[in-house]
């Protein structure tokens, strides 16, 4: 990097096979989106790390292509529409269902449980997709199948990340089906727990909904941070406990990850879950 004593730090390039046009491209884009305003050439190169000469060349060609332009009343530059097409493009091409696909199989073999994904659907949760490993449980949890929000790790995960997740919806607080003799039908206890979700990261089910099954689910974020879905791991009971379930919350988060990268909701090396 030219210069870069304010700069972003040098990237890393043990293979030499990144460009470095492209690169100081990008320090220039991402030096503009930080800003809360339109930047000056002498402001941008000084804050990418970049020479001013160098800078001035990158802006021309940006701005040619569209990615960035000047304020008509000014010289300084600000990020242009190009981008937001580009972006619309990702967003538009990327689907839960087939980003996620893999890893449900994936997570099913190294745990030897059943997975599923599902979303928030009105007052319920769709389930999506599942994976199963061989001589795993049967579920009723079949794609296209719906589980109630309040009896399902699943449900809780997503009703503790919603809008709604304060219980303020009489739609929802008002229908608590018992379904087991550990159903949770007490708004005011199906509240704490979604608090310890929101803190842990994570919701658990023992028996909530069937007798036998249990299940632990964590939320997956889209690239605005946002919770779009839920990766979730469920079994036998005699598998899957209060006792046992921490053991699989390391391979269940690091699916999620996984998953969360496609969707841009965490960066390769963040290990923040």
């Amino acid at each position: 990097m030219e210069s870069a004593t304010k700069g972003p730090a040098p990237s890393r390039d043990p293979d030499g096979r990144r460009v470095k046009s492209v690169d100081h491209a990008i320090d220039i884009l991402e030096t503009i989106a930080r800003a809360d305003r339109s930047l000056g050439v002498s402001e941008i190169a000084r804050k990418a790390g970049l020479s001013k000469a160098t800078t001035h060349h990158m802006l021309a060609t940006l701005e040619a292509r569209r990615f960035v332009m000047r304020d008509p009343d000014s010289t300084h530059y600000r990020l242009s529409w190009a981008l937001y097409e580009l972006g619309s493009t990702v967003v538009r091409n990327v689907n839960l269902t087939r980003v996620a696909r893999p890893y449900l199989d994936r997570l099913a073999v190294q745990t030897g449980e059943s997975t599923l994904l599902g979303i928030l659907d009105e007052n319920s949760v769709l389930y999506l997709d599942r994976g199963e490993a061989p001589g795993g449980l049967r579920m009723s949890a079949d794609a296209g199948r719906r589980g109630p929000l309040h009896a399902t790790a699943s449900g809780k995960v997503l009703l503790a990340y919603s809008v709604d997740g304060d219980l303020t919806d009489p739609d929802l607080t008002d229908h608590l089906s018992k379904f087991t003799s550990t159903t949770v039908t007490s708004p005011a206890t199906l509240r704490r727990q979604l608090s310890q979700v929101r803190t842990r990261g994570y919701a658990t089910c023992w028996q909530e909904r069937e007798v036998g099954l249990c299940s632990v689910a964590v939320p997956l974020r889209d690239y605005t941070g946002k919770v779009v879905g839920c990766l979730t791991l469920a079994g036998p009971a005699t598998r899957i406990n209060s006792r046992t379930y921490q053991a699989h919350l390391p391979a269940l988060r690091a699916a999620a990850h996984r998953i969360e990268i496609h969707l841009g909701g965490a960066r390769p090396h963040d290990h923040s879950h």
